[in-house]
């Protein structure tokens, strides 16, 4: 397929998609969404998701000894909301940790589902371990979370950090900055 031809593709799927938002009653483009979490809880929930972190390198090492095993994701929900909040997140770097979490957890899934489907042959044991090590990469708390707290004038907004700090100490004023953030992307989800 030539470049010109992919181009005609993506052009009748969009109207496609379009037309299909149309018939739903919707707007014909879905509403620009955005990021809307704020640094203190992107770095609580960059703190919360550590121990997935510890879960993936766990599973890594299982795939570089050439095993594969099944991973109930069902078990890990806690994880999935806080990758989803850090999905919407103000801070790049934050964001960066929902991209690795996220991809991590889809390849648990992908091989927890090859496993169930039988087709354990077919999985890429090494390339999948690589994979995952790289999504580590990306979950790693390293300065590089600093740059999310640089405010519009190029100062460090230390007030961030210990407001992430005020959240992970008080559990209930963090579960309702979380609960806050998923009635936005509800909100969203139905304005859509």
């Amino acid at each position: 397929m030539t470049n010109d031809e992919l181009r005609v593709d993506i052009a009748a799927l969009t109207e496609r998609l379009r037309q299909i938002r149309i018939e739903q009653g919707l707007t014909p483009d879905p509403p620009e969404r955005e990021d809307f979490v704020d640094i203190p809880l992107s770095l609580a929930l960059v703190e919360r998701l550590q121990p997935f972190r510890a879960i993936a390198v766990k599973y890594a090492s299982i795939l570089a000894a050439g095993q594969v095993t099944r991973i109930d994701t069902g078990k890990l929900g806690e994880y999935v909301e806080a990758v989803r909040l850090l999905d919407h997140s103000v801070g790049f770097f934050c964001g960066v940790h929902a991209l690795g979490a996220g991809a991590v957890l889809d390849t648990m899934k992908h091989i927890t589902e090859m496993i169930d489907a039988g087709r354990t042959e077919e999985i890429n044991v090494s390339d999948e371990m690589r994979k995952i090590r790289i999504y580590i990469e990306w979950m790693t708390k390293d300065d590089s979370l600093d740059h999310d707290l640089l405010d519009q004038y190029g100062k460090y907004d230390m007030d961030a950090k210990k407001e992430a700090r005020r959240l992970l100490a008080d559990p209930d004023a963090l579960q309702a900055a979380i609960d806050a953030a998923n009635k936005i992307i509800e909100e969203d989800d139905i304005d859509e």
